[in-house]
């Protein structure tokens, strides 16, 4: 199976589901205002202000084919070793969630979040006639090789570690097997396998029955013969949401709705441009569904010659573990380990933000230049922005 499939669409399609209006909240203390969403994504931004001397925050666009695509760049020391984030979705960009989670990476790494062609800050510009004509999972696979290239340069690193998360990790696995030259390692978030459609399903059958849910297995048994060979987008989004359901988007959580309604309160991102996104998501992700995408099969990715770290959540069903730890053991590499969380499903970076980060320091970390020292000399100067 090819990781432009049924298992690779997962986070793009639960914004089908619109949150609850993210700035509703307690009431303010009597005689004060309530902040509006400026005020609040000011605050979020000067408590992650990067302050060192060495360091780089820069918000901007990079030439990318035949677009130009924006990027955050951010990091307490520019000579860390950098890592390039490859959304999932298809088209659910996390440099709007990234304030959640990111800053404590920060610290080790410098951190390049890249909203792909057509969606997050790009959406706003885009005509959408014109990136449907454009779009499909080759031109995402060429467009991550031109941005690796872009960041290399910008920031004069030969190697690079890609992290891919969800969907992100089909793109994320074949531009390894692409450009190893300019990779130092791997690492997969929320892995695709491949296989994994099958096992949900079946999954979710057994789960809901010894659960007695009645309401649950009416509706998923309603779905069969399932996946199927092109199974309607309707029937994925009802799989899915009975995988978050039971435990396998966020674990603890019946719904997406709290990860989807960060972007209302991201610095990089005006409220323009966050209604953009939404909508844009979702042509992006029918459009990839559709059979127009293309792509490498999982099978011709399982020889690499980069080091390969993958970090699943041990309840997620939206890239389901058992499938994803299988694969990953067929995976030849010079350096692989397949991490487990524990109390995690498929946003491990939001649910055990501490064991993600140790995973990064233990696994990856090692296999970079390392960590580069802060001057012994150095004053209090203002942060490097955007250099």
């Amino acid at each position: 199976m090819r990781w432009t499939l049924l298992p690779l669409i997962v986070c793009g399609l639960c914004l089908g589901v619109t949150p609850a209006d993210a700035r509703q909240g307690a009431p303010p203390a009597e005689g004060r205002p309530v902040p509006g969403r400026d005020d609040i994504t000011g605050r979020i931004a000067e408590l992650r202000r990067i302050h060192t001397p060495e360091g780089i925050e820069s918000l901007e666009q990079a030439p990318i084919g035949d677009t130009t695509q924006w990027v955050s760049i951010r990091g307490q020391h520019r000579d860390n070793p950098v890592i390039l984030f490859i959304h999932g979705g298809p088209g659910t960009p996390m440099l709007p969630m990234a304030w959640a989670y990111q800053t404590p990476w920060e610290d080790f790494f410098t951190v390049v979040q890249w909203d792909q062609r057509g969606v997050g800050k790009n959406a706003a510009t885009t005509n959408p006639e014109t990136l449907l004509a454009t779009l499909s999972n080759d031109r995402i696979l060429d467009d991550a090789e031109a941005m690796l290239a872009w960041v290399r340069t910008r920031l004069r690193k030969d190697k690079v570690v890609v992290m891919g998360y969800s969907y992100g990790t089909g793109v994320g696995l074949a531009l390894a097997r692409r450009r190893p030259e300019w990779i130092s390692a791997y690492v997969g978030v929320g892995q695709v396998s491949g296989s994994g459609e099958d096992y949900l399903y079946g999954r979710l059958l057994t789960l809901a029955a010894e659960a007695r849910d009645d309401e649950a297995l009416r509706e998923l048994r309603a779905l069969a013969p399932y996946p199927g060979e092109k199974p309607p987008i309707e029937k994925i989004l009802t799989v899915r949401k009975w995988a978050r359901r039971y435990n396998g988007g966020w674990y603890g959580k019946p719904t997406f709705d709290l990860m989807f309604s960060l972007d209302e309160w991201a610095p990089e991102y005006s409220q323009a441009d966050v209604n953009a996104q939404r909508a844009a998501t979702q042509r992006f992700t029918r459009n990839l569904t559709g059979g127009r995408g293309g792509g490498t099969p999982l099978s011709d990715l399982v020889n690499q010659k980069v080091p390969v770290i993958v970090i699943q959540g041990r309840h997620d069903l939206h890239t389901p573990y058992e499938p994803a730890k299988a694969f990953v053991e067929t995976i030849q590499a010079p350096h692989k380990r397949f991490i487990t969380l524990e109390r995690s499903a498929h946003a491990p970076m939001f649910e055990q933000p501490g064991e993600f980060l140790l995973t990064l320091i233990r696994e990856v970390l090692p296999l970079t230049e390392g960590r580069a020292a802060f001057s012994e000399t150095a004053g209090a100067a203002p942060a490097r922005r955007g250099q």
